[in-house]
């Protein structure tokens, strides 16, 4: 399954230090791709706006979709909350993480509006806090729902298998 971290040992203090360091990451590099894109409303010519303003209403879409299959245990950080079922339905069937998804897709939108290197620098430190905050979550998930070894090895931790689960032979029934 690659990379997972291990959360076991770490005091439930450490634990919302991370969690609350990834959010706030997570919301500091969408603000600033934003800005970004702001300073660049009056450019002449934005080439790709058909795509850009589609990638953010597709990560709005996303986003939403997984609100509501997640209803029961939303929250912004990535610490499940206490009693919380595992999610396996509606979009979390093709992916785990389909809220960071669309947030990617959003910080893409608008990290081609703004179209600078910085924007794109900006998008890939959000796209690494993610897959970092989707590894966190994905191990503490484990700790409360130990079935979820199986979900997590079918399902796909960012980017969705379209044709159906990621791996179909691991061994684990």
């Amino acid at each position: 399954m690659g990379y997972s971290l291990n959360v076991e040992k770490l005091s439930i203090a450490t634990r919302d230090v991370i969690a609350k360091t990834l959010v706030a990451m997570q919301f500091l590099m969408l603000a600033a791709i934003a800005l970004d894109a702001l300073t660049k409303v009056h450019a002449k010519t934005h080439s790709y706006l058909g795509m850009e303003i589609g990638l953010v209403v597709l990560g709005l879409l996303v986003i939403g979709s997984a609100g509501v299959a997640l209803r029961p245990s939303l929250r912004i950080s990535p610490i499940p909350k206490d009693n919380s079922p595992l999610i396996e339905t509606g979009i979390y069937r093709r992916v785990r993480h389909p809220m960071y998804l669309g947030v990617i897709l959003i910080g893409c939108g608008m990290a081609g509006y703004g179209d600078s290197w910085i924007s794109w620098l900006l998008e890939l430190v959000l796209i690494i806090d993610l897959n970092i905050k989707a590894r966190f979550e994905d191990a503490l998930l484990r700790e409360i729902h130990p079935e979820s070894m199986h979900y997590q090895i079918h399902v796909s931790r960012i980017l969705p298998c379209l044709g159906g689960s990621c791996r179909t032979n691991c061994g684990i029934e």
